[in-house]
């Protein structure tokens, strides 16, 4: 089963509780991946290690707070970026207004969203298409 591996910062938590909603239509084709897999008693850096390996899709929720984690940027960033040379697509949806073109080495990627129309800034129907447009290409993505 394909993987799919979620960075995002855990104040952003909310936007990634809106696009697990989608998951179901993937259900048993795709392996979905978050922080909130990794339970009591897990070695939790072995957990994350593991996912990442397994990723064909990088999802990034990018928010000032994406940016000020040391664990994704020095940790789960450059694995992914590295990862994505060896053909992991990388999707970053921009959830809150926050400086993306000042980091090159993610906004060199064409994101699913403008950094002009962010997410917290579109309607519920909005989140709902964008969602469902995220999803859609995830699967175009892993066929």
């Amino acid at each position: 089963m394909s993987g799919v591996f979620i960075s995002y910062s855990h104040e952003d938590r909310e936007f990634l509780h809106q696009l697990k909603r989608h998951f179901s239509a993937l259900k048993g084709k795709v392996e979905f991946w978050d922080d909130s897999m990794i339970y009591a008693g897990m070695k939790w850096q072995e957990e994350i290690e593991k996912a990442l390996k397994n990723a064909r899709v990088a999802i990034l929720l990018v928010s000032a707070d994406f940016f000020n984690s040391t664990y994704i940027m020095e940790e789960e960033l450059p694995y992914l970026l590295q990862a994505q040379s060896c053909g992991t697509a990388i999707l970053s949806v921009i959830i809150k207004p926050c400086l993306f073109d000042f980091y090159p080495q993610i906004s060199k990627f064409q994101a699913v969203n403008s950094p002009s129309k962010t997410v917290i800034q579109m309607s519920e129907a909005e989140k709902e298409i964008l969602w469902t447009q995220l999803i859609l290409r995830i699967n175009e993505l892993l066929k």
